[in-house]
């Protein structure tokens, strides 16, 4: 029997998909942060016999016009060195029932994967004149070498958290754990350590709600996909 595989970094990315997980012709890992944990998941859902792949979560914008919430879907994934052009009858029809949709303010976007987060304009910027990249994160490169060796079709499917001009808190990295889950006496010590950076928290949680709420909506549609 097909299946998809979904891979998810974070634990509050994988609670967006919501009832899909429990569909018999759907798995899903959540890896943890990285291109090392990305690749790992991938390769253990091709082992079980995965006949697509889906990146599913989080991007930031390198693209000053991509504002949080907004859908990006992508057409192709870059390391900053090596690119994978991303299509497929499946791509195709998935965007087809997107934009039929009608909810949801989508991009197709060229993403750039990095080992790292981009934490400030500064880096954003200065990554974004590097290519064409309209939006960053740190998976979607790693699973698409692995979806390429197996000669399997990808989806990379995201949601925008941080626009170009916000500041990501420098220990907000500390606060998720190895699972992709939130450590919340880790945030409680980030902010005590460094109660001015309060103001860039209650920023980002609300532009997290605005992605989770993409992330939702656009988890319902992939089921309507036919399996690749």
């Amino acid at each position: 029997m097909s299946s998809i595989g979904i891979i998810t970094a974070l634990k509050s990315e994988a609670n967006c998909l919501g009832t899909l997980t429990k569909k018999k012709d759907v798995l899903h890992i959540v890896s943890g942060i990285g291109p090392t944990a990305a690749g790992r998941a991938a390769k253990e859902l091709c082992s079980k016999g995965c006949s697509g792949l889906i990146s599913f979560g989080y991007a930031g914008a390198l693209n000053s016009s991509y504002r949080s919430g907004v859908l990006a879907i992508g057409h192709s994934v870059s390391n900053g060195y090596n690119t994978f052009e991303i299509y497929s009858d499946w791509l195709t029809d998935f965007i087809n029932i997107v934009k039929n949709d009608n909810t949801l303010t989508m991009h197709m976007t060229a993403f750039l994967s990095l080992p790292a987060p981009l934490n400030n304009k500064l880096q954003k910027v200065s990554h974004a004149q590097n290519g064409s990249w309209d939006a960053v994160e740190m998976e979607s490169y790693a699973i698409a070498e692995v979806a390429d060796k197996h000669r399997i079709p990808l989806l990379v499917i995201r949601a925008i958290l941080d626009e170009l001009d916000t500041m990501i808190p420098e220990g907000a990295a500390n606060t998720i754990d190895a699972k992709g889950q939130q450590k919340t006496l880790a945030t409680f010590y980030e902010l005590v350590k460094k109660p001015s950076d309060l103001r860039k928290y209650l920023e980002l949680a609300a532009a997290k709600s605005k992605a989770d709420k993409t992330l939702s909506r656009v988890a319902a549609l992939i089921s309507r996909v036919n399996l690749p």
